[in-house]
């Protein structure tokens, strides 16, 4: 964790760790003097270490907990913020964050970015129908999915969605899941408690079903991730082979990495221009690099960014999700100008 941290720091942005509950109380103790011994951690403020953690069981409803813990976190600490995005320890940046900053600062602070589509197929008779417990919810030791022999209807009054557990998401979208005012986010929250993979469908159910937000909902979740095919429970483990792919891939993160791996190496060098134990540098870095030192031990602005190749790359990634040609399909039947920076209703292409 404490590498990916390094590695996706930037002082604008706010950072929520979480431990599982089951980690070694050594681990939770040393990530926690990690960043209150950190002095830039210290200077600006921006990293928080949940200190009780919460039971995460794999396919259950309690990483969708966990997200929206961080979110009120966020919320009543008053702490600004546009987007909130989810990782894990085994994803890593795939470019610098002045090159994600620069090219999100020219974006709608309307746009969630959280791959959907309709629930079909093996998935309605192997997620939708079943009825699971999750013991985290209530047990303070970790089990798995308990599956009852009852099975259930699929619902009428909503769409059943599904997508990537990756999710970038605005403040807006996240507030209204927290405060539900037209209750339909706190509904779904209770369907989905007893819901196979609920974190691979909840936010996407809540978007799509809603109104005022189906619209802004871009159906992808700026990670590259590898599968088998077809694909299997998880993700494939990645390594130096795929190095081109994942930089052609345009995706500012990628995912799954074994830990310290030396594809973690090469992108460190060549993609990120940080050495090992130091942040990823940026315009915000004011140091000298001399003797090996870190640049970004004294801090400069932080609203000023160097972008490189990889905004390049994010941009033509952006580029192309919010095209109607890629946004087709999706729950969202608007598509994007880029130029006029808004919204509109394609004309039929009948």
């Amino acid at each position: 964790m404490r590498r990916t941290l390094q590695a996706i720091y930037h002082p604008r942005n706010q950072y929520i760790l979480h431990l599982d509950l089951e980690a070694p109380p050594r681990e939770r103790i040393d990530l926690a003097m990690y960043v209150k011994g950190d002095a830039m951690f210290s200077q600006v403020g921006n990293v928080r270490v949940i200190a009780k953690g919460n039971l995460v069981t794999y396919k259950g409803p309690t990483m969708v907990a966990c997200t929206l813990h961080a979110v009120a976190i966020l919320r009543k600490e008053g702490l600004e913020w546009d987007w909130f995005i989810n990782l894990s320890a085994s994803d890593y940046p795939l470019m610098t964050q002045d090159d994600i900053l620069h090219v999100f600062s020219s974006l709608p602070r309307n746009l969630n970015f959280i791959e959907h589509f309709q629930l079909s197929g093996w998935k309605v008779i192997s997620r939708a129908k079943p009825i699971v417990l999750d013991p985290g919810l209530y047990l303070s030791k970790k089990f798995d999915l308990t599956m009852t022999t009852e099975r259930r209807e699929l619902p009428t009054t909503f769409k059943l969605y599904t997508g990537s557990a990756w999710i970038m998401l605005t403040k807006s979208f996240l507030e209204y899941c927290i405060w539900g005012w037209d209750n339909l986010p706190r509904n779904l929250l209770m369907y989905y408690v007893n819901f196979i993979s609920s974190p691979e469908g909840y936010f996407q159910t809540v978007i799509c079903n809603s109104n005022d937000f189906r619209g802004t909902a871009v159906s992808h979740d700026l990670h590259y991730i590898a599968w088998d095919y077809p694909p299997k429970q998880h993700p494939l483990i990645l390594s130096m082979k795929d190095f081109n792919k994942m930089v052609k891939s345009g995706a500012p993160f990628a995912r799954k990495f074994p830990k310290d791996d030396k594809v973690l190496d090469k992108i460190d060098r060549e993609l990120l221009h940080r050495s090992e134990g130091q942040f990823t540098p940026g315009a915000w870095c004011d140091g000298s690099s001399e003797g090996g030192a870190d640049p970004c031990l004294s801090r400069s602005e932080e609203s000023v960014f160097e972008p490189g190749s990889g905004a390049e790359r994010l941009r033509g990634l952006i580029k192309k999700v919010l095209s109607w040609d890629y946004r087709n399909g999706s729950c969202s039947s608007l598509a994007y100008d880029q130029t006029k920076r808004d919204w509109y209703i394609p004309k039929s292409r009948g």
